[in-house]
């Protein structure tokens, strides 16, 4: 049997030591995208953080990654 295929944000980002379901990923991308359209349209924040917010969540769970990495070895 072969091992089903993880996501492509999960593969995009690398992950090694969490394991996404595929909407964990929606959320987390899809999710980020709305949100910040959603206040960039009422005016809370400025265009830029469009594209900003989704790559911050990104960095977020790539370090909670990480992270996890080194408490399983260390731990």
């Amino acid at each position: 049997m072969s091992r089903p295929r993880r996501p492509w944000y999960a593969r995009a980002l690398r992950l090694r030591h969490l394991y996404l379901s595929n909407a964990w990923c929606v959320v987390l991308f899809e999710g980020s995208i709305a949100l910040a359209v959603l206040m960039a349209l009422t005016e809370l924040v400025t265009w830029w953080v469009v594209p900003v917010l989704p790559l911050a969540v990104a960095g977020m769970v790539k370090l909670n990654d990480v992270i996890a990495g080194t408490m399983e070895r260390h731990g």
